[in-house]
């Protein structure tokens, strides 16, 4: 017997694609949308038994999303999980007083098995199993190359933690730039991942300051964002990095294939 269908619309590719690898590995029947308007009509056509909806969608937003889902009577009784993208509150003043909604998360705060925890929870389930394992070592591609991971999103960081780990990388992770020449000072990794936006010191300076020394000068580096500002683009460049990903543009898989790539150059 088939468990529950489940309904996902975020607007962040990579916690949408990891968790319905998950969820369909519990059993759940799972589809995914990302944006507003789709979340409606799938909402419509599927009849979930649960939603988990971002509060920042395209066309729609999550808020208006749930307002229109509180006036329509085919749907206004499915329960959601409303989803806090930008690491932001919910604003609860903007979300319809209805008893469906279940839960709420703030991405920035949780790991992926959190989220499945509260999904199962809004069920009615218990907690039925720990993450997927990782890649079998068959799969594995990256054995003993080391990859320095910088940045100080907790669930970003989680995620794709597995997943390049699960590759057979070795990974050295660090939340700052403190931390990231902590490191560096003691090893050198075959490729460093530099989030634009951290704490204290910008990836920015972090990249400018890694490209100025000799012995780090040649490591490639991979620069992630959340937007892509032309701006950005042009400055990662000119101070060498050697790609730059929109976050929210690719896929696990896609940031894998650039490792991949970069290392075997």
């Amino acid at each position: 017997m088939n468990k529950e269908k489940i309904l996902i619309a975020l607007g962040d590719r990579n916690l949408s694609a990891l968790l319905m690898q998950q969820l369909k590995e519990l059993g759940y029947q799972i589809d995914s949308v990302t944006n507003g308007k789709d979340a409606l009509e799938k909402m419509k056509s599927l009849k979930p038994d649960l939603v988990l909806i971002d509060t920042n969608l395209p066309v729609l937003n999550g808020y208006e999303v749930m307002t229109q889902k509180s006036f329509d009577r085919e749907i206004t009784k499915i329960p959601v999980i409303v989803v806090s993208n930008s690491g932001l509150p919910i604003q609860m003043n903007k979300l319809p007083s209805t008893p469906v909604m279940k839960d709420f998360i703030i991405k920035a705060h949780v790991e992926p098995r959190e989220v499945i925890e509260k999904i199962e929870k809004a069920l009615g389930r218990e907690h039925t199993t720990d993450t997927p394992e990782s890649t079998p070592k068959d799969q594995q591609h990256g054995v003993g190359k080391k990859v320095l991971w910088v940045e100080d999103d907790k669930l970003l960081s989680t995620i794709l933690s597995k997943k390049i780990e699960g590759t057979g990388y070795k990974l050295l992770k660090a939340i700052n730039g403190k931390e990231a020449f902590a490191f560096l000072a003691a090893d050198v990794p075959d490729i460093i991942i530099l989030d634009i936006m951290l704490p204290e010191m910008s990836g920015f300076e972090v990249l400018q300051k890694i490209k100025g020394e000799d012995r780090l000068r040649k490591v490639p580096v991979i620069m992630l964002s959340n937007l892509s500002k032309q701006g950005d683009i042009e400055k990662a460049k000119l101070l060498g990095a050697n790609k730059f990903v929109v976050k929210a543009a690719v896929s696990l898989d896609e940031i894998i294939r650039e490792i991949d790539a970069l290392i075997k150059k």
